[in-house]
């Protein structure tokens, strides 16, 4: 499959939640983390969308945020993903942040340079990935 998306993570649909125009959809990936997606009732007919069935998240990686540490911190973003920094590629002017997740996978996001100085950023840290669910698409294979 070829996407723009830098994050395309599969798993297993484990829970809808219908409503009158839109409907939560949590995918819990192989290594155990869970991702919630918030998509149209038409999009979740469409896909065939239902509990066990096979699907993919797709997040651009400019919309995943990162925390550095536990922060103590709650967010209203529904999706924080907990992991080690596994690689930094600096940029003149952004860096992609790989993020390798703690039950099994990557993630990745791209920050500015600043932002990586500010946090003083670096391969071993541990960082949480935030992005909200509405930043989620869902794909199933035909």
């Amino acid at each position: 499959m070829n996407i723009s998306a830098r994050n395309l993570l599969s798993g297993k649909v484990t829970a809808v939640e219908k409503g009158a125009i839109n409907s939560e959809v949590d995918l819990t990936l192989a290594g155990g983390e869970k991702i919630a997606a918030v998509i149209t009732n038409h999009s979740l007919e469409n896909l065939g969308i239902k509990e066990g069935v096979e699907a993919y998240a797709l997040v651009k990686a400019p919309l995943v945020i990162l925390t550095k540490g536990e922060t103590g911190l709650k967010f209203s973003a529904r999706n924080v993903l907990s992991g080690t920094v596994g690689k930094v590629k600096h940029g003149s002017v952004n860096a992609e942040i790989t993020v390798e997740l703690r039950g099994k996978g990557t993630i990745t996001s791209i920050i500015t340079e600043g932002s990586v100085s500010a946090m003083e950023l670096k391969e071993g840290d541990q960082v949480q990935a935030v992005f909200k669910a509405s930043s989620v698409i869902l794909a199933v294979k035909q």
